[in-house]
């Protein structure tokens, strides 16, 4: 049914437990998984005049320590998938929309996903009014299942 699942992380602690249980799905399915994390494009904003490192400003140095998050948060998958037996490819990318990186990812065409594993945050009804989420937008946005994950531990520490 499902034999390649795409796993998108944002690096918190719930995204973490999400990513395990893909491994778990994907290790009972036979499947692999894709990990994936996007970060924010690079650009500089200033109404006024301003004095800067070049470093604080440069793009390269920018793309640098965004790799070295995703290398960090992507390795909780890797390791997951490797621990259980489940093949994975994992890697970051920048774009100006997480939602819409996260369906693209899963719809390419050289690689299609045919699930997107995506936790849940578990924000109050109000402020995901307010401020939307991506994994709200993911479904929204996607022709391919969604399944969305709350970590049951996750949610009895917020309800307590």
């Amino acid at each position: 049914m499902f034999k390649r699942i795409l796993v998108p992380t944002d690096g918190s602690l719930r995204s973490e437990h999400s990513a395990r249980a893909a491994v778990e799905l994907a290790k009972f399915l036979d499947a692999s998984v894709v990990g994936l994390y996007v970060y924010p494009l690079f650009f500089i904003s200033a109404t006024e005049p301003f004095v800067a490192s070049p470093s604080l400003i440069s793009a390269e140095a920018y793309e640098a320590e965004q790799q070295k998050a995703a290398r960090k948060y992507l390795s909780v998958i890797e390791q997951a998938a490797q621990e259980a037996g489940v093949k994975c490819h994992a890697f970051g990318m920048a774009a100006d929309s997480p939602a819409a990186a996260i369906v693209a990812t899963a719809s390419s065409v050289e690689a299609p996903c045919d699930l997107i594993f995506i936790g849940a945050h578990g924000r109050g009804l109000f402020s995901q009014m307010i401020l939307g989420s991506v994994t709200t937008k993911v479904q929204a946005m996607c022709d391919i299942p969604v399944l969305v994950y709350r970590d049951p531990k996750s949610s009895a520490k917020s309800a307590g």
